[in-house]
């Protein structure tokens, strides 16, 4: 049978919750703040980067410590965690939970029981027997599905000792394979399936979080939690759920993305939607959006701005922090530095970052005989030593939700070149003397901004003052006023849903 309920469910320890005696009725009743991410490593995403931080402004400016629930299978987790506590990177008072977890936690404690391994077919064993009784560690097994032609593969999630407590089908689809089926067993035997990576996430929180805690969901990761407000969560837990717009939210064609459609479609499914700038605040409305339910809370600076240097740097060097992937449009920003070379042979441009297309990017400087100018670096974790040794950072993305490069390119008085796509750039540069804007996508205008910098130090030096003034609007004082007044917000609307006796479903 198909199952989103999540019966007999877990009760997370809430020992540090906040106190629900300002907002929430019931004396027993305690609040938590939940970022729903979908992972958590040591070197991220810019989604997690901002996570981490915003964890940082929550603790040390709103006297909040909130959770973060991971939904991706990470056996590496704990360690990241570790890591990340021990750099000073999260807070240390910061719990970090997993659902893949949650399986081990609902098998132990009887309610669920082991599937039978599809290697059974080939012999190879099956898993079954008694339960450990100590903690064990989820593995992932892929393996080929012998048994349904329709299918083109499948993922196992087993213990050490082969007991296999989830199983993930798959079959042909339009971008190679998609997911079929997640399959759980009941204590009772009972097959629990779910349609969409999503439905199994919202079930396991449904089944395993504390239902005398009022949760107020802070969505980083939207497409993955999408069917929250529909779930077996929102039916049994007081809570609230707020959805962060991290990246502009319609493609090139104008059609909304996949990520954000449910949210825009159905303003039902939040409480409060959060953008990082004004530009998208306004366009959201013009999509229908209740201009109730939107806020404008830009990310926070991880440190205060510095102060302009005596002097200008006499180095031509230019630098651009971002993911190796396509829309951060690296090759484009390549055309841009040879028309740049064309004019300065001695200017540098250093990229520094990590992702799928390093490699394909080193080989076509190489090919073409630019690395000796034009470098690409892996992740970069002293970026402040970086920018001191540049004279100014660009941007070459085809879209920008908020840039957290741009802010700490300005944060350390650099000015900054970039297209102006929606809506980080022109949010950092519009008006502010911190940088030059050029149209998207526009090889020649972008190498004209950065050789008129590099040609004339003393208006690139002029401009570092403009970069400073522009980030201080991001400093974490001025970000927590904004995030204080969301908290009031999502308690209040906690408040008046206890009165008047209703779920979060429908309200």
């Amino acid at each position: 049978m198909t199952n989103d309920t999540g019966n007999s469910p877990l009760k997370a320890d809430h020992a540090s919750a906040v106190s629900g005696t300002a907002g929430v009725v019931g004396p027993s009743r305690a609040e938590r703040v939940l970022f729903l991410q979908e992972n958590l490593r040591q070197i991220g995403n810019g989604i997690e980067v901002a996570g981490i931080r915003r964890a940082h402004l929550f603790h040390g400016h709103l006297g909040i410590t909130p959770w973060i629930l991971t939904s991706n299978f990470s056996p590496r987790l704990r360690e990241n965690v570790a890591t990340l506590k021990a750099e000073g990177a999260l807070p240390s008072e910061t719990r970090v939970l997993n659902v893949y977890d949650w399986l081990v936690d609902m098998r132990d404690e009887g309610l669920l029981i082991p599937l039978a391994s599809s290697r059974s077919a080939s012999g190879s064993p099956a898993g079954g027997g008694k339960p450990n009784t100590a903690r064990l560690s989820l593995r992932k097994v892929s393996h080929p599905a012998a048994w349904d032609s329709t299918q083109t593969g499948c993922e196992e999630f087993e213990l050490a000792n082969g007991q296999v407590l989830m199983r993930k089908t798959f079959k042909p689809g339009r971008g190679g394979t998609d997911l079929q089926a997640i399959e759980l067993r009941s204590a009772e035997g009972t097959s629990i399936t779910y349609a969409t990576e999503s439905d199994f996430v919202c079930a396991m929180m449904g089944a395993n979080l504390e239902e005398d805690v009022t949760w107020h969901f802070l969505v980083d990761k939207n497409e993955m939690y999408r069917k929250l407000r529909q779930s077996a969560a929102s039916r049994r837990l007081h809570c609230t759920v707020s959805a962060f717009v991290h990246s502009t939210h319609r493609l090139p064609n104008g059609q909304l993305k996949i990520s954000y459609r449910h949210l825009l479609e159905d303003p039902d499914s939040f409480d409060s939607l959060i953008v990082a700038t004004e530009e998208q605040r306004r366009d959201l409305l013009e999509t229908g959006v209740p201009a109730t339910k939107l806020s404008v809370i830009p990310h926070a600076l991880s440190r205060v701005p510095e102060t302009v240097e005596s002097a200008s740097l006499p180095e031509k060097r230019v630098i651009y922090l971002a993911r190796y992937t396509a829309k951060k449009q690296h090759e484009l920003l390549f055309q841009v530095f040879e028309r740049v070379l064309r004019k300065i042979p001695d200017a540098q441009l250093h990229n520094y970052g990590v992702g799928p297309l390093q490699a394909a990017l080193q080989a076509r400087v190489d090919a073409t005989g630019l690395a000796g100018s034009i470098f690409i670096h892996g992740y970069a974790s002293d970026v402040a030593t970086l920018f001191r040794a540049s004279s100014l950072g660009v941007m070459a993305s085809s879209e920008e939700g908020f840039s957290l490069f741009g802010l700490e390119c300005l944060a350390h008085a650099r000015p900054l070149v970039a297209f102006s796509v929606k809506y980080g750039p022109k949010d950092l540069l519009e008006g502010r003397d911190a940088g030059i804007l050029v149209p998207p996508g526009e090889v020649g205008a972008m190498a004209d901004a950065i050789v008129a910098l590099l040609e004339d130090p003393e208006k690139a030096y002029d401009l570092r003052f403009g970069a400073l003034a522009s980030a201080e609007r991001f400093t974490a004082d001025k970000v927590a006023q904004r995030w204080s007044t969301w908290w009031a917000d999502v308690r209040e609307i906690a408040r008046q849903r206890a009165l008047a006796g209703v779920s979060l479903r429908g309200a």
